[in-house]
């Protein structure tokens, strides 16, 4: 028995169903005990708000039979946790999990539950086989996508217009979009330094053709790799096309001191829904190409993922859980977009009826979908804070004249090693 996590109330149950037949008569039905079993997710308190609500609803459908002991919190400190609980085996039952964790848990004897085993009660037959693959190692599923998230550029078209400007499709596009914006202190691009890092690995892959993770999940780049990309995030800051990343927040994009952004699918209303109430017109843009491109070059990942503990004593209510979370109409329609564009067929099927599978994150996964058969599946290792935040701190050296190209790269190879 899990404390805290599970356990099983002895109690009798006795529910009241009236059952339609020939004789109309009701009938009661007894319940010996109530399994409890324990939900775990990070979010806000929108997010907090509108599953508890969903819980309440699955509780009531199951009356008598299963209850669910949420447990909830920010992101600060949640993966810490879950390191814990995966560690000592006592995770619960089911749980919202990032990409990363899978490999990090899932080869595990004691990580997470072989979903496939549980078919007959989740309805995997609303994803197809790719969508499915995100979680699956050595042919065992072991977590469940429930949206994509991709890097997607956002431009405010009022700006580039006034300029008389297309929206950018190739890099040469920026760069000459800044001769013109910079006289008036405007730039063509602004974002976060995690996008910067997956930007040049973007830029890196295209020109030189070569992937930058290796088939095992670990970097292999370079020291002339990493000089590449110096000199490529030096241009960009030298010529006036990306706003310096220290400068730059979504109060930049939003005010039109950055006509453009690159962010998240996942971030798309946070960034472009004031820039429309301040008037603007926003437009989801293209991945940015180079004409000589070798490789695509951009990435997609699952944004969130569900899974069940490998170690739950409850794998059946577990799974009639995850199946309700991932796949019903009722907590389709609670959760919306909030966590992104739905991968379920029938979760988005839900969202069509009520017109709720629209904006701005709707017209970003339309444009992911659009290049789907190209994208490659983001590698954690990329998304490593270490090595991301490693690349910038160190890089400003160079690209503020502090220290020699060859010395950046020696601190950067350093760095992310």
């Amino acid at each position: 028995m899990k404390n805290k996590y599970r356990g099983i109330s002895i109690c009798l149950i006795v529910c009241l169903i009236f059952l339609s037949g020939c004789s109309g008569n009701s009938k009661p039905v007894v319940y010996e005990s109530t399994t409890e079993i324990s939900y775990s997710w990070w979010g806000n308190d929108d997010r907090h708000r509108y599953t508890l609500q969903a819980l309440d609803i699955f509780t009531e459908q199951n009356q008598g039979q299963i209850e669910v002991q949420a447990n909830y919190g920010s992101w600060g400190g949640y993966e810490n946790k879950m390191h814990i609980y995966m560690r000592s085996h006592n995770a619960p039952d089911v749980m919202q999990i990032n990409y990363a964790w899978l490999s990090e848990y899932a080869d595990e004897e004691n990580g997470f539950y072989n979903l496939y085993d549980l078919k007959d009660i989740i309805h995997l037959e609303n994803y197809t086989p790719e969508e499915l693959a995100y979680g699956e190692m050595d042919g065992k599923l072991y977590a469940v996508p429930i949206s994509f998230n991709t890097p997607m550029f956002y431009y405010n078209k009022t700006i580039y217009a006034s300029y008389g400007l297309e929206i950018p499709k190739t890099w040469d596009d920026l760069f000459a979009a800044a001769k013109v914006m910079s006289r008036d202190g405007i730039y063509p691009l602004g974002t976060t330094k995690k996008q910067l890092f997956l930007m040049l690995v973007a830029y890196l892959e295209q020109i030189k053709g070569k992937e930058s993770v290796k088939a095992d999940g670990s970097l292999q780049l370079t020291k002339a790799d990493i000089a590449f990309m110096l000199d490529f995030y030096k241009r960009l800051i030298d010529e006036d096309v990306l706003m310096p990343i220290d400068s730059f927040d979504r109060n930049a994009f939003s005010t039109g001191k950055a006509a453009g952004t690159l962010a998240w699918i996942s971030d798309a209303a946070n960034y472009c829904t004031p820039l429309e109430e301040n008037g603007a017109e926003v437009i989801v843009g293209d991945y940015l190409q180079d004409a000589a491109a070798r490789k695509f070059g951009w990435c997609v990942k699952p944004a969130t993922m569900y899974a069940i503990s490998a170690t739950t004593e409850y794998p059946e209510e577990a799974a009639k859980l995850l199946e309700f979370l991932l796949n019903s109409r009722d907590m389709a329609q609670l959760q919306g977009t909030e966590k992104g564009i739905p991968i379920s067929d029938a979760a988005k099927a839900a969202l069509q009826e009520t017109q709720k599978l629209s904006g701005y994150e709707k017209q970003a996964d339309d444009m992911r979908e659009n290049y789907a058969d190209r994208l490659e599946i983001l590698q954690p290792v990329l998304e490593n804070e270490s090595v991301y935040d490693g690349f910038k701190v160190n890089a400003d050296y160079y690209i503020y004249d502090k220290l020699s190209e060859d010395e950046v790269v020696e601190k950067l190879y350093e760095a992310i090693y």
